[in-house]
């Protein structure tokens, strides 16, 4: 505001010290306009900074008759990451967004099936109370697009079957644009599964998927959460992200923390074309999976989830 005021005054003045001078009123009131219109450019650039990658990896076969054997098959995946990071003197809001599908499709009479399915959105807000120490607030939400299915075509899940709401207070470590350190003690996250058909028509009120019991569409947790990120530039087309959360919920078995670590490589080749590497390792105590005991029985129970994505494709940079 006050650098506002000062222009205004600039502009108000200048006329009048020409004219005493006798010097061309026009041409230095044009000269004046265009400094200032310069001078705001330049200052809302530094208050933002944007970017986004969207990346689009296909792979065909075709087959015709072909002795070894095999089936004709189309599979993508499209992913975008984007951020939008504003900070002016001690105030920091970081925003980024992960969207991503895949699919496959084998031509042996089976229906298409998913390979990825995300949608995620961070916010965080912050003030700077020491040097690179922010007090700071993170919104977090992810869900899915569609459903899902396990082996069996079973849905498993959906939209907002589950969704994660997740909305806490702490400290922020930020020294550079490279690495964030967030750890909060108290931390809200809202779990919904809004697709009643993924408990099977059960009647045992103590069942739960992903943490909901029976009967609901929602379940509240409140614990103490835990995130790091750190970004870089190996080379010249290499760039390397990775993140670390860490979920605990005070109200029910804290010892059993939620777990996300992901990475990412970007190798990219051309202006248009770029190599990526994903990985994604999960561990949520409420998830049950499929699995079997010592005797061979099988039985739904946590475990670890791991995902790998590799893929070479298009990609455009807004």
């Amino acid at each position: 505001m006050f650098r506002n005021l000062t222009m205004l005054f600039a502009l108000a003045i200048v006329p009048q010290v020409v004219a005493q001078n006798d010097i061309d009123t026009t041409s230095r009131s044009a000269s004046t306009k265009a400094m200032l219109a310069r001078s705001a450019a330049d200052t809302t650039g530094k208050l933002w900074t944007k970017s986004g990658v969207f990346n689009i990896n296909m792979t065909q076969v075709s087959l015709t008759n072909w002795s070894a054997g095999g089936f004709s098959s189309v599979s993508g995946i499209a992913m975008f990451n984007g951020i939008a990071n504003w900070k002016k003197d001690r105030r920091a809001w970081d925003n980024s967004l992960v969207l991503a599908f895949g699919g496959q499709h084998v031509h042996d009479g089976t229906e298409p099936r998913k390979t990825d399915d995300r949608i995620e959105l961070n916010s965080k807000y912050g003030y700077e109370l020491n040097k690179a120490i922010y007090l700071a607030a993170l919104f977090q939400f992810k869900t899915q697009f569609t459903e899902g299915f396990n082996a069996d075509d079973i849905r498993i899940s959906n939209f907002l079957s589950p969704s994660y709401t997740l909305l806490g207070l702490g400290l922020d470590y930020k020294p550079d644009d490279k690495l964030s350190v967030f750890f909060s003690p108290a931390t809200a996250r809202l779990v919904t599964v809004m697709d009643e058909t993924l408990f099977y028509g059960s009647t045992d009120p103590e069942l739960r998927i992903y943490g909901v019991k029976n009967g609901s569409t929602s379940e509240l947790e409140l614990g103490g959460y835990f995130r790091l990120q750190y970004t870089t530039t190996l080379a010249e087309n290499i760039t390397f992200m990775t993140r670390g959360d860490v979920f605990s919920n005070y109200l029910r078995n804290p010892q059993n923390m939620d777990v996300t670590w992901e990475t990412l490589w970007t190798f990219k080749v051309n202006e248009w074309f770029a190599a990526t590497l994903n990985t994604l390792l999960l561990y949520d105590h409420d998830t049950q999976l499929p699995k079997t005991d010592a005797e061979g029985i099988p039985y739904l129970g946590p475990d670890t989830q791991f995902k790998e994505t590799l893929g070479v494709g298009l990609s455009f940079k807004l």
